[in-house]
Formats: C-alpha cells, sequence, structure tokens
C-alpha cells in the first residue's frame, strides 16, 4: 500500500492532471465555459477518481504478491472492477439522477472512458512506484536498531555477513526470515523482527552465502530455522522457529523439492 509521502505525491500528481484536463476540455467539456469553470469541473472529479480507484488498485497490488501473480494484470482487473463505481460517480457530478440515468449502451461508453483514464493513471503511478524503488537516494538503512552509532567496519567477510550487519548483534546470527513489506523488508529473528528499507532482492543477494531461499514473492527463509512442513493440498507452509508460518509460492514448490526442502 502507498505511503503518506507516495499518496501525497499521487495527489499532488490528480492535481496536476486535473489542471491539464480542464486546459484541454475533453470529452465535450470545453463546451461548458471559461477555464475557472472547468477547473472546477475536472479538479473535483480526478479526486473522486482516485479516491475509487487508487485503494481498488492498493488492494489488488496485496493480493498480487500473496499469491504471487502478475501484478500489472491485477492492477488492470481492478480499474474495470472500480471503472464501474467511478462511472456511475461522473453520472451524479454530471447532474444525473437515478431515474435519469442512460441507457445501456451511453453507460457504457462513458465506462469505457473512466477505465481508459484509470489504466493510464494507474500505469503512471506503477511505474512513478518502479522509478522510487530504483531510486539511489533510498538507500539501505535500518530501523529499530541501537542508537548508538555504529563502529567502523572492518573488510567484510562474505555478502551474507553484509547483510547480518544491519541487524542488532545478539540476535544476527540467528536470521529467521525476511518478509517483504513495501519498500522494506522484515527481518524476523528468535522473538523479534527489524525493518529495514532494502529491496528484497537486494537482501537476498546480499544473502547469498547463507543457507537459505526465496520461497515467496514476499518471503525468504533460513534453511536452520525450519521446523515443520505444513501441507493442504497442493498448498504449502513452512513453520518457522518461534511459530512464524511462512507461505510457499506454487511456481517455487519445484526447486524447493529439488533442494530437499519439503521431504
Amino acid at each position: 500500500m502507498p505511503t503518506p509521502r507516495e499518496v501525497t505525491i499521487e495527489v499532488g500528481v490528480m492535481l496536476a492532471i486535473g489542471l491539464a484536463l480542464a486546459a484541454l476540455g475533453p470529452f465535450g467539456s470545453f463546451a461548458m465555459g471559461s477555464f475557472p469553470v472547468r477547473l472546477a469541473y475536472w479538479v473535483p472529479m480526478t479526486l473522486m477518481g482516485y479516491a475509487i480507484v487508487r485503494p481498488t488498485v492498493g488492494a489488488s497490488q496485496l493480493f498480487a504478491e500473496r499469491l504471487a501473480i502478475d501484478r500489472i494484470a491485477a492492477a488492470l482487473v481492478a480499474v474495470a472492477i472500480a471503472a464501474a463505481p467511478a462511472t456511475f460517480v461522473v453520472l451524479w457530478w454530471n447532474g444525473k439522477t437515478i431515474a435519469a440515468v442512460p441507457t445501456f449502451e451511453r453507460w457504457f461508453q462513458l465506462y469505457v472512458q473512466v477505465a481508459l483514464v484509470g489504466v493510464l493513471v494507474t500505469g503512471l503511478f506503477l511505474l512513478l512506484e518502479r522509478r522510487t524503488k530504483a531510486d539511489p537516494a533510498l538507500a539501505p538503512t535500518a530501523k529499530d536498531l541501537s542508537p548508538d552509532p555504529p563502529a567502523p567496519l572492518a573488510v567484510v567477510a562474505s555478502p551474507g555477513q553484509r547483510f547480518l550487519d544491519r541487524l542488532p548483534p545478539v540476535w544476527a546470527d540467528r536470521l529467521v526470515a525476511l518478509e517483504m513489506e513495501d519498500h522494506y523488508v522484515r527481518a524476523h529473528g528468535p522473538g523479534t523482527s527489524a525493518l529495514i528499507l532494502l529491496r528484497m532482492r537486494d537482501a537476498e543477494a546480499e544473502l547469498a552465502t547463507i543457507d537459505g531461499m526465496r520461497i515467496h514473492r514476499s518471503w525468504w527463509v533460513a534453511r536452520r530455522a525450519v521446523e515443520k512442513v505444513l501441507r493442504d493440498g497442493r498448498n504449502y507452509k513452512l513453520r518457522l522457529d518461534g511459530g512464524l508460518e511462512a507461505p510457499v509460492a506454487r511456481d517455487r514448490v519445484a526447486a524447493l523439492k529439488a533442494a530437499n526442502w519439503l521431504g
């Protein structure tokens, strides 16, 4: 889900889009009158559309991560769903009452226009999100660590040690798992955790010398921490040290079996 900073940026983008639409006057809105009149029409319209479509798309991204499905496909489905209520909001904003709802043909035409705008704006937000994740300014830092300044580090012996140096020393050598949370990974230890600003794939690369595997889009697990394999039909979960349970993505089952993780 978007952070407060991301929401602020997105609302700013929607205001800019509303300004551009007011200037261009698409979908016959140029005939509404002067620029201030069109601005008073388009800015609230874009914000109302954002309020409907963005939460739906955000929920679809969570489902995509949990189910290990394509994020873009999930976003397109979400826009198609959200465009239906958004179309009725457009009709309401245009002064249409329930009794005056146009024919299905007209409603569907308007629905397609709303969905098209939703797809374009959602694509823009996903592109901004991807660029933000790749921004060098988001250098890896850690939360929930000791406030004392770290001692100068010696030469790092291995990639795995680089990641462990980010963790509290009292449990760094007992890492259980990593769980992705937006732009962060949550490192799970024995009865505790630490939130680290780092992409999962970068954390996985730093743990290359540690005996563990990526078992899901959102989970990396240390092999030594696996206590039990749970199976429900085709679905697997791993019960970890401390009682934590991590889901296994179906597309990872074959690799885990080949590595003798699932028996």
